[in-house]
């Protein structure tokens, strides 16, 4: 590994072509990358000044890119893995994230917490920037930031009153409105707002089945309404409102195995049904269907006092999803089911910053009142024989029923991180978190043979639990030169435990990492050439791992694992023409001490899994993107963009077996852009996964159903966007 490493490293670094800011802006006569500055330490700070592994990605890149959803944010930030599975959006960064239940990797935007981890996919628009934190931020962030956190950065409203028209549209009849009006009503109030609608009218996965329904497509209108008050220059008002409405089949997984044998004898209609295991394709003969509601609002006071600062980040969001599923993939009924999870968040962070020569500190306290409301609803027309029950199974008629009324979760913490710089080259930092989070679940479990009255295999009970942890910081950074600083940090990350949502009292720990981390941040050649490197070692214990035992998923914690990594980051602008980023990141990430049982191959045993790679974690992966860009002529100016990504083996099971994998896969995306002169009018055609290459985005497996189920990248995209500005 070392050895592999350092060989990368170098050839990287000799190249010099890896970037931590993703863009420029197409605009800009100088040769130099822009520099992003980020709140990313809750105060302005350039990216370079940042003690810390960040991706900072800004506005241009995510037009130029085409940027549309969190999972999109894989292909820019190093050792990073997002895939979607019946609408949980997984984020891992560095080995450590999402495996179930809550998110291992904290998604912000604005500033305010999103508690669910479908919220990470929602409402990617009019963004200003995307500020990606790689590692433990367990001090300013606290909860469940275990592997990072994403901040999303909304465009605030401008003092001129301005707009734009955008529309596209692309294969698989995929159609795209968005509009955009900022008014400045008063010198003191100005307002933004922007609605989205988006239709993808032929899903990617086809139906090999005649008549049936074809999956991973939906109907979306989406819209954020903001306006900043300012009654004097040193206090401001955020107010902010959000929604969505979507409605489709968008959630879903496709078989990617034969059932096994055990399966196929408990169940011998198994062995007559209708089976596809090609990428986007499926069997499905149950109804698919999401519909899903979201809103939020939010207000964010901010006064300065000159070296203080006060802020007060105020958020409520209600989520609602509501999903029929078929979750056996074949044209057989044997369990479609219905999910339905009712969210309802509300938190509250003040905070006080000081800045001066000597010091740079952030004090606060943070509150978190989250509720959840979740139903798993199995009818088995066609009758299913578990193994929990291989007696008699379960005749046709029969019902599961799964139902948590509440799940309520309170969240008390405070925080301070200090800068000291006792030179003007050197910096100090120490910084702790102290949180105490309360949880109280109510549950109730039935289950019904054909007719017959239920029968409660968990009577209605209540949980409760109290996790409470302290998540130091500490750290230095050093300014060799002007261009060139150094850094290292210790860290600790907390994720609470708690309770399965489908069994009585069958409680989870939590999960802690400890980090240590260097890193080296230059710029070279006249400012024209950026260069981070960043190296890193991770002590993880009681790593919540999840796996599905019957109909219902369990979430287990593996005792501990390593992970130990370098990546590498770089932006290139020689001249005005031409922009060349990427970022390449080697990870050794394998669990040291854990012991499970694989429910598809039960024979086996107790298998000790010490020396496995974590799940979805690459050893190697890489971005990189080149850009020409002409001179503005009386036609305008022309932009053209390549992007390839690439990834080696990683693994969706901790097992590591041959059905687990995803085999090393590349992507190809490419763009051309034709701006205006004066810029106002903007064409872009685009191309991504040009190869049309399949890879699994995200798996998991059934034991009673013995088969392990998939979702699938996107296919070949193709369309044009032409966007307006006024």
């Amino acid at each position: 590994m070392q050895k592999n490493c350092s060989a990368l490293l170098i050839s990287v670094a000799t190249f010099a072509i890896t970037s931590p800011v993703a863009a420029q802006s197409v605009s800009d006569d100088t040769a130099s990358p822009a520099e992003i500055i980020v709140t990313a330490q809750k105060r302005q700070q350039s990216v370079q000044d940042v003690a810390a592994a960040i991706t900072a990605i800004s506005a241009d890149t995510i037009e130029q890119r085409g940027v549309t959803s969190a999972s999109n944010l894989q292909f820019i930030v190093p050792s990073t893995q997002i895939g979607n599975l019946l609408g949980q959006t997984a984020v891992t960064i560095r080995g450590v994230g999402l495996n179930e239940g809550a998110p291992g990797v904290a998604i912000h935007v604005d500033g305010v917490y999103q508690a669910r981890p479908s919220m990470g996919d929602m409402l990617q628009i009019d963004i200003e920037r995307v500020e990606v934190l790689r590692g433990p931020q367990g001090t300013l962030y606290g909860r469940n930031a275990n592997g990072g956190v994403v901040n999303f950065i909304t465009r605030a409203p401008t003092g001129q009153f301005e707009g734009y028209a955008l529309a596209s549209y692309g294969n698989y009849n995929e159609a795209r409105l968005q509009g955009m009006i900022n008014v400045p009503i008063t010198d003191k109030v100005r307002a933004r707002a922007v609605v989205d609608w988006n239709k993808r009218g032929d899903g990617f996965v086809k139906n090999i089945v005649p008549g049936g329904q074809d999956l991973d497509k939906a109907e979306t209108i989406s819209g954020r309404g903001r306006i900043d008050l300012m009654p004097t220059e040193d206090f401001k008002i955020e107010l902010k409102g959000e929604f969505l409405n979507s409605d489709g089949p968008s959630q879903y997984f496709t078989l990617h195995n034969l059932p096994t044998p055990l399966a196929l004898y408990l169940n011998p209609a198994l062995a007559s049904a209708t089976y596809s295991f090609a990428p986007w394709r499926t069997s499905a003969n149950d109804p698919v269907n999401t519909r899903r509601r979201y809103g939020a609002l939010s207000a964010i006071a901010t006064l300065n006092l000159g070296h203080v600062s006060l802020k007060s980040i105020t958020g409520y969001s209600h989520l609602s999803d509501r999903s029929l599923a078929d979750d056996d993939g074949i044209d057989i009924s044997m369990f479609p089911v219905r999910r339905d999870y009712i969210s309802r968040s509300f938190s509250q962070e003040f905070n006080v910053s000081y800045s001066s020569q000597l010091v740079d500190a952030v004090t606060g306290a943070f509150y978190l009142n989250d509720k959840l409301d979740h139903t798993l609803d199995h009818a088995l027309k066609e009758g299913f024989a578990v193994t929990l029950l291989p007696d008699n199974g379960l005749p046709p008629g029969s019902q599961l029923l799964f139902r948590v009324p509440s799940y309520k979760t309170e969240v008390k913490a405070v925080f301070a991180d200090v800068t000291l710089h006792p030179s003007e080259r050197l910096s100090l930092i120490a910084g702790v978190r102290y949180s105490e989070e309360t949880q109280h679940q109510t549950q109730q479990n039935n289950i019904t043979f054909g007719p017959s009255a239920p029968i409660f295999t968990c009577p209605l009970r209540t949980n409760d639990a109290k996790f409470t942890s302290t998540t130091p910081r500490f750290g230095a950074r050093y300014e060799v030169t002007d261009d060139a600083s150094i850094y290292a940090t210790y860290s600790k990350g907390f994720k609470a435990g708690g309770f399965n949502l489908y069994a009585c009292d069958n409680p989870f720990n939590p999960e802690k990492l400890t980090s240590y981390e260097g890193g080296l941040k230059l710029r070279l050649l006249d400012r024209t050439l950026t260069l981070n490197i960043s190296a890193f070692q991770y002590d993880y214990t009681d790593l919540q791992i999840s796996q599905v035992i019957g109909l219902a998923r369990f979430i287990k914690n593996a005792a501990a694992a390593k992970v130990k990594g370098v990546e590498v980051e770089t932006a290139w602008r020689p001249d005005n023409h031409w922009t060349l980023d990427a970022n390449l990141s080697a990870l050794d990430a394998k669990y040291t001490h854990f012991s499970n049982i694989d429910g598809l191959a039960p024979d086996k045993g107790t298998q000790v899994l010490d020396g496995k790679r974590l799940n979805r974690s690459p050893q190697f992966s890489s971005n990189f993107g080149v850009s020409y860009r002409t001179t503005p002529g009386d036609l305008g100016a022309f932009t053209f963009r390549v992007d390839v990504s690439q990834r080696s083996r990683l693994y969706f099971r901790e097992f590591n077996g041959p059905l687990d994998v995803q085999q090393p896969y590349g992507l190809l995306n490419a763009a051309v852009i034709w701006d205006s002169p004066g810029q106002r009018l903007r064409v872009r055609a685009y191309g991504n996964n040009l190869t049309n290459k399949a890879y699994i985005a995200q798996m998991s497996s059934s034991d009673s159903f013995g088969a392990r189920f998939v979702s699938w990248g996107a296919p070949r995209q193709y369309g044009v966007e032409v966007k307006a500005a006024f």
